[in-house]
């Protein structure tokens, strides 16, 4: 993805966006590849601006207040859109809009994510089907990003890129990630921190492999389409 963003063909000021960027863990990696790029961590929530701000980082980074909806930057004025594991949080039609109002022509849009590979890996199976059980309604439906840009004016082809990553995890490193998602918050309300881990320590226990780990897979996804000319 750098190297689609570095040939966009627009102003040496012209940034690169992380829309809703939290706490700026990928906005820091992405700066990190795209030196002298200016890179903006656009985020809504205060206290997680603050924190991505006193986090060190490269020296390309600035942090914003901003929706995914209303951007605050000019028409044809960015070089690249990209949010990462934030977009199901979005209106994203509002937010597709938005992206081609401030996307130079050539400019990219592009959602990143990682997500768990329940159809492969037993245990984010696993996680899935606890979260679901104790957190209320379930809330697993992901957007198909890939069908709604495809026929999404005014861009071109969907590039889609598909990656599988498996983590060994040891057991509160099981619990520990399966608890650090925002879906696990109702699960923690009703059992409490330590309920949850002990929960989740008894269901990782069945899943340890011969190597004393738990092999949890995870799906990097990656979708990027180009804003082709204004009219």
């Amino acid at each position: 993805m750098s190297r689609r963003i570095l040939a966009v063909p627009s102003g040496p000021d012209d940034p690169v966006l992380d829309v809703g960027s939290g706490t700026g863990i990928f906005t820091r990696q992405l700066a990190g590849h795209l030196p002298g790029v200016p890179v903006i961590g656009v985020e809504p929530a205060e206290a997680m601006r603050d924190k991505a701000s006193r986090t060190e980082g490269p020296a390309n980074i600035r942090y914003e207040t901003g929706f995914a909806e209303k951007l605050p930057f000019p028409e044809a004025g960015v070089r690249a859109v990209v949010s990462a594991t934030a977009a199901h949080w979005f209106d994203r039609p509002g937010h597709y809009a938005e992206a081609a109002r401030v996307l130079a022509t050539g400019g990219i849009l592009a959602v990143v994510q990682y997500v768990r590979d329940a159809e492969r890996s037993p245990a984010a199976a696993a996680i899935e089907d606890f979260l679901a059980e104790n957190g209320g309604e379930r809330v697993y439906a992901r957007p198909d990003y890939k069908a709604e840009l495809e026929t999404l004016d005014p861009f071109g082809p969907v590039d889609a890129t598909y990656d599988s990553v498996t983590l060994q995890l040891s057991i509160p490193d099981f619990a520990g990630l399966a608890l650090s998602s925002s879906h696990a918050r109702p699960v923690v309300a009703r059992l409490g921190q330590e309920g949850a881990e002990n929960a989740l320590a008894e269901v990782g226990a069945g899943l340890v492999g011969a190597n004393g780990t738990i092999p949890y897979g995870f799906r990097f996804e990656m979708f990027i389409v180009e804003r082709i000319g204004r009219g």
